[in-house]
């Protein structure tokens, strides 16, 4: 794996963190070959990071100086792997990129140490795609799919990292210990 691509809603606040802390926690372990981009499932292009994003960035000597980007299927083309921050960015990029399905998968499902959760979360990825299509196709969703996302879902651990939007600095300090902390099980992960 080469390139990465973090995704979140707006690009203004975690996924800049995530990729300018990952830079730089790249950097300290020598691995200079992995590219770091990010997107926002809803962003505009252009816009600079949040403000509290921008003083955790700095504080941390990993500046972001590139704006928002919205998530393209060029974007999508050039990345190994697409880590989202919540399951519902996974899903809107699902739909609107239905090929890309394979490199898709939220930041802490992807760094999961547990490999039952990876086996019950592609099922439900490809359960979830399959029931889009029957219904873009107007055929009927059974009662006993719907049960079943439904129970692979409960069974599943919270993949999401909230959104500090417009939160305090302390609210975006968490978030990004929340994203640290799976970066560097994800820095293991690369090193395998």
């Amino acid at each position: 794996m080469k390139r990465i691509l973090f995704v979140c809603t707006g690009n203004t606040c975690r996924s800049p963190m995530a990729e300018g802390m990952l830079r730089i926690m790249l950097r300290e372990q020598g691995m200079n070959h992995i590219e770091v981009r990010s997107a926002g499932t809803s962003a505009g292009d252009g816009y600079p990071v949040s403000k509290n994003a921008a003083i955790i960035l700095e504080e941390k000597e990993a500046l972001h100086t590139s704006g928002s980007s919205s998530l393209t299927e060029a974007l999508l083309d050039w990345a190994d792997v697409v880590l989202t921050m919540t399951t519902s960015h996974k899903q809107q990029a699902i739909q609107r990129f239905p090929a890309f399905i394979d490199k898709m998968h939220t930041l802490k499902e992807y760094v999961s140490e547990d490999p039952s959760d990876h086996v019950r979360m592609d099922e439900l990825a490809q359960l979830v795609a399959e029931l889009q299509l029957k219904q873009s196709l107007s055929q009927q969703v059974t009662m006993e799919e719907r049960a079943r996302v439904r129970q692979l879902e409960q069974s599943l651990p919270d993949y999401d990292i909230a959104d500090p939007f417009g939160g305090s600095l302390s609210v975006y300090r968490q978030c990004a210990a929340e994203i640290e902390e799976c970066l560097q099980r994800l820095i293991r992960r690369l090193k395998d």
